[in-house]
């Protein structure tokens, strides 16, 4: 078993935290069942970049995973101590750092596929751009999905059409400084040097690897 490095110990932290605020908000709100579940399950994906280093799935870099857990507790913060309520931009804020958060992570899964795909090449040109058409879709269909949660179960994800138009331009606002980034971002770095600091494992290049089938030659009779 790998030893534990400082972004396990983020990790960690993070979701002693988000129990912390958990429990506060049990003892001294009126909560709701799906309030406290959000805060176990925060918790619960705070976690998840450790489990993947110790199962050697994957070593995301610090700064990810930074990036992960900070996203996540702005969230757990807003609904369990009632922030989105009390705090006109706060939502505003959750939404640009979720964006960024899960552009990058799109970022991450479209350059694995390209160093063992060979059949499969962006590049910086075209990189940036698919990570900005993957978000928005992802991004429009967040919304869509929170409507029908609304309407399903009573709970006001959605406050207004205002709140939803707001969203969207957050998340759009978010994933644009992501996709220029990543732009100036690899013209100057190597994805094969990126890659290996991912330490991916062999059964997870297996299922993104795919080689260019060889041609069949013609064999004279």
């Amino acid at each position: 078993m790998k030893k534990l490095n400082l972004s396990d110990i983020v990790c960690i932290l993070a979701a002693i935290f988000i129990l912390f605020m958990t429990m506060l908000s049990a003892t001294s709100t009126t909560r709701t069942a799906y309030k406290l579940w959000t805060g176990v399950l925060c918790s619960f994906f705070c976690l998840i970049p450790l489990f993947f280093r110790h199962a050697r799935i994957m070593d995301l870099p610090l700064i990810l995973v930074a990036m992960i857990d900070i996203t996540i507790i702005i969230h757990a913060y807003g609904v369990l101590l009632i922030f989105y309520d009390d705090i006109t931009w706060y939502d505003t804020i959750t939404h640009l750092a979720a964006s960024m958060t899960v552009s990058l992570l799109i970022f991450f899964s479209l350059i694995a596929v390209e160093e063992f795909d060979h059949m499969t090449r962006f590049g910086p040109r075209w990189a940036p751009l698919v990570v900005a058409l993957i978000m928005t879709t992802f991004s429009l269909w967040w919304e869509v999905l929170e409507f029908f949660v609304d309407s399903a179960t009573g709970i006001n994800m959605q406050y207004s059409p205002w709140d939803t138009m707001r969203d969207l331009a957050c998340n759009e606002i978010g994933t644009i400084v992501v996709a220029v980034a990543l732009h100036f971002y690899l013209k100057t770095h190597s994805i094969e040097g990126f890659i290996d600091r991912l330490q991916l494992s062999p059964s997870l290049k297996r299922v993104v690897s795919r080689k260019p089938k060889e041609k069949k030659r013609a064999h004279a009779d």
